[in-house]
């Protein structure tokens, strides 16, 4: 029977981050993995600070924003790819309305080191997007592959040891405990970072605390579109390179085949609106996402006595937050440190 620090089971962004971070403070740590495919996986890969429809600042995003972009060029020295491809954004003004919110909105300093002086800008729309309002551009805004990233990560993991792919079963902690070591471990503290996979919510009043979102993205080819930056409208149009381009992603409130495919006709009929050039369809993608009401995520202890801790609730900012999030989440495991109490389980008990 072999002794370990943690067992993290699932590896999305949370599994694969929090196993970063505990491995960077020295743990034995193992991940278990039943392979199937996650959010971030499908994900668009975007990561930046605020929310353009709303020109909402993402909270404690002064914190994130940094620090994820540190850890990700990390991550990228230590496996020795390409992860970040800093393309930054050109947003479709729907209004001239929204032309002056974004005037207004650099007299912030957040603001204003996020989002371009419009006058740079304007003056030369796309000549293969249909722009009646004109655009904005930021350069604040990145993005990368996390397919490429959990499947490299992975990949080094197996490598030393401290990744296998096993489907547990278990229905409370005894159980849990059971699965782990019929495997050849043994462990005293258990990261769950399942997703909407989780069915263990012991404590909890109100049960399982997660709202599972499907969101689903189209591949394109658009042939002469020639984007060089993300395009966000309604939705995000994502170069992927040789007139390829990944488009979304919506969440229908259900997940029965109407809402579905309306939702397939928004994506599309916002295409035909907003290019120039014709475009074939080639993918389409869906994905759950675990969200929450608060849209907080949700870290911390589902039982102290047995040590099983949760990392969860990502919502659609799991890039952005995942590499602080670890960061709170060791330091509450290693060094009894609170929580920010937003994103604390003790709000569902």
């Amino acid at each position: 029977m072999k002794r370990l620090d943690v067992v993290i089971v699932g590896f999305g962004i949370a599994g694969a981050s929090i196993a970063r971070e505990l491995r960077a403070r020295g743990k034995r740590i193992l991940v278990i993995d039943a392979a199937k495919k996650s959010a971030t996986a499908i994900a668009g890969g975007t990561i930046h600070p605020a929310v353009l429809r709303y020109y909402n600042k993402v909270w404690r995003a002064d914190e994130f924003w940094p620090t994820a972009k540190i850890v990700y060029q990390g991550w990228e020295q230590e496996l020795g790819l390409t992860l970040l491809d800093k393309r930054g954004l050109m947003r479709l003004f729907d209004s001239e309305q929204e032309r002056e919110i974004w005037q207004q909105k650099r007299e912030d300093p957040f603001w204003r080191d996020y989002l371009n002086p419009l006058e740079v800008v304007s003056s030369k729309p796309h000549p293969n997007i249909n722009a009646p309002f004109g655009t904005g551009n930021s350069d604040e805004f990145w993005r990368f592959d996390p397919a490429q990233l959990l499947d490299n990560y992975r990949h080094h993991l197996i490598q030393s040891g401290q990744y296998i792919h096993s489907q547990l079963v278990f229905d409370d902690e005894q159980s849990l405990f059971c699965a782990i070591n019929d495997l050849g471990y043994e462990t005293d503290s258990v990261v769950l970072a399942q997703g909407h996979q989780q069915d263990l919510w012991p404590g909890l009043v109100r049960g399982n605390p997660i709202l599972s979102k499907q969101g689903q993205y189209l591949i394109i080819d658009c042939p002469g579109l020639n984007l060089t930056r993300i395009l966000k409208s309604k939705f995000f149009v994502i170069p992927l390179g040789h007139d390829r381009y990944q488009v979304g992603a919506t969440y229908p409130h259900n997940r029965d085949s109407n809402s579905l495919e309306a939702a397939r006709d928004r994506l599309l009929g916002e295409l035909n609106s907003i290019l120039k050039k014709p475009f074939k369809v080639r993918e389409y993608w869906t994905g759950i996402r675990p969200g929450t009401k608060d849209r907080k995520p949700i870290l911390g202890a589902l039982n102290t006595e047995h040590k099983i801790y949760v990392y969860n609730g990502l919502n659609s900012r799991g890039l952005l937050m995942a590499p602080l999030l670890s960061s709170w989440l060791a330091d509450f495991m290693l060094e009894d440190k609170d929580l920010p109490k937003e994103i604390s389980i003790n709000r569902f008990f």
